[in-house]
């Protein structure tokens, strides 16, 4: 099986692949939908961090979920050619946006709320949803100037575009890489730090 990273969602084993102390609401909400999107925190062995999700946002619940429980992987690099129906802002983003994205011929994908409706089928985005993304970079200072241009084409989109940036360093939010900041918040698997943009790989 692949190695899970910050952003895809497993499909587990279900309900049962939680803690014995997990509330109540985790454990109807993995049985409902048994998916869980990896968390960026530190792995143990033979566990993979995950979050579940449940009916609102203040329902998160942060856990590990041993390897052997996981059925299938989703990456959003894989959802990025699914369709949806439904009219919402952030779902008229994702078409609008997909073939911004596509053009700069960077890895990415849809998270969040509609790359969990993608994934499951679970109807999860709402009518106030941003558009959460992640783009996956291999050589940041090459493709900076290509991620300055993505930025203000995604702001006309619909919705709020929240989008990650997969960086050798860490997870950066884009708005905050293009802007004319000295230091970066980087988020990585020990925890957000500020990093000066020039250390970035």
């Amino acid at each position: 099986m692949d190695t899970a990273r910050p952003h895809d969602l497993l499909r587990l084993s279900g309900a049962t692949a939680l803690p014995a102390d997990a509330p109540d609401w985790a454990v109807r909400a993995l049985r409902l939908t048994p998916w869980a999107v990896v968390r960026r925190s530190p792995p143990q062995d033979g566990f993979i961090p995950v979050g579940v999700r449940g009916s609102s946002r203040s329902r998160r619940y942060a856990t590990y979920a041993a390897a052997d429980d996981v059925d299938a992987i989703k990456k959003p690099e894989e959802l990025v050619h699914c369709r949806s129906g439904r009219n919402l802002p952030a779902w008229r983003a994702l078409c609008m946006g997909r073939p911004l994205l596509e053009s700069t011929g960077l890895a990415w994908g849809p998270t969040g709320s509609v790359g969990f409706e993608l994934a499951t089928g679970r109807a999860t985005a709402t009518p106030g949803s941003d558009l959460d993304l992640v783009v996956r970079v291999n050589e940041l200072r090459e493709v900076l100037p290509l991620l300055t241009a993505l930025q203000c084409q995604l702001r006309r989109l619909p919705a709020r575009v929240d989008c990650q940036v997969e960086t050798g360093s860490g997870a950066v939010a884009l708005a905050e890489l293009v802007s004319s900041q000295t230091d970066v918040l980087v988020r990585t698997a020990n925890g957000p730090r500020l990093v000066a943009r020039t250390a970035l790989s």
